[in-house]
């Protein structure tokens, strides 16, 4: 099989099945994994957010998981600048980057770019251009070697996009552009085709559920105590999400175990809807129903036509 010169990236709601797809699929595409997750990236959670086994780790490379203690915060700009550097390296070595996850801000973020307004000026862009059109791009880059000479070091003299805005960030801001871009991302450097998976609803939410009722059998509970343990609170970030505010309020007093279980499913349902919802309005995908297929591997197949297609 020839080697993709785009990106692959694989979305979909909670419980859909990503992983099973995505391990076949990208042994099939000589592809590494990097995952979209804004869980999974943090160590020590691992019931609760379905992480792959660490069989299933193994036998695909993968990018982005375990990478983060507990109490780092994780943005979804900086995500993005993460994965373009680690799809760089992956296209560099002849191999695939295949992104997979549902979180569908760092899917943005990665694709799209992701900027806060208060960065961006009209009126001070199109200073800058006209700039250039009256003296050349060089007077600007000598103003950005001025401000930020480390950065504009990885910037080539004629890359006037890249001048113009990191010049707009600086008088907008007052930052340096590369202070500014820790947490905000420009958009993906290189072509991509996005496929999402789905099920019918109730199959899908049928999935959520016995999910959840798994997470409690494989020990939800005990992971939750030994992160308390650790010192952590549960207010970190990380914490603060569907599987584990159940479970620690459980284990507060707060409510019952049953309770909490009953809130895990019902918060993941609607999780799932929301995910559901933002892929269909913000990304333009080609979409895949389980029910279509007999069964994952005619699936597999279907996908690696519609990419090599």
């Amino acid at each position: 099989m020839t080697a993709l010169n785009f990106v692959a990236i694989l979305v979909g709601p909670t419980a859909v099945g990503k992983t099973a797809i995505s391990l076949p699929l990208a042994k099939k595409l000589n592809a590494e994994i990097i995952s979209a997750d804004s869980r999974q990236i943090y160590k020590h959670l691992d019931i609760g957010t379905a992480k792959p086994s660490l069989e299933e780790l193994k036998s695909v490379p993968h990018h982005l998981i375990d990478k983060l203690e507990i109490e780092e915060d994780y943005a979804a700009g900086q995500f993005a600048e993460d994965a373009s550097q680690i799809i760089d390296k992956i296209f560099s070595s002849d191999r695939v980057p295949l992104v997979v996850g549902g979180a569908g801000l760092y899917i943005k973020a990665l694709v799209d770019g992701l900027f806060s307004e208060s960065s961006s000026d009209d009126k001070v862009r199109a200073s800058l251009l006209e700039r250039v059109e009256s003296e050349g791009i060089e007077p600007l880059y000598k103003d950005f070697e001025k401000i930020d000479p480390e950065y504009a070091r990885d910037i080539h003299i004629n890359d006037t996009k890249r001048i113009v805005r990191a010049l707009e960030i600086y008088q907008v801001t007052g930052k340096k552009p590369s202070q500014h871009f820790e947490h905000e991302h420009e958009g993906l450097d290189h072509p991509y085709r996005m496929i999402a998976l789905n099920r019918e609803r109730d199959t899908l939410y049928n999935r959520i559920n016995l999910r959840v009722d798994q997470m409690i059998e494989s020990g939800l509970v005990q992971e939750v105590e030994n992160i308390l343990e650790m010192g952590y609170t549960g207010e970190e970030n990380a914490l603060r999400t569907v599987g584990y505010q159940e479970i620690i309020a459980y284990l507060n007093g707060e409510i019952s175990l049953e309770e909490a279980v009953r809130q895990i499913k019902t918060h993941s349902r609607h999780y799932a809807k929301r995910q559901l919802t933002w892929f269909r309005n913000q990304h333009d995908a080609v979409w895949f129903q389980f029910e279509t297929f007999e069964n994952d591997e005619e699936m597999v197949v279907a996908i690696l036509d519609a990419l090599e297609g």
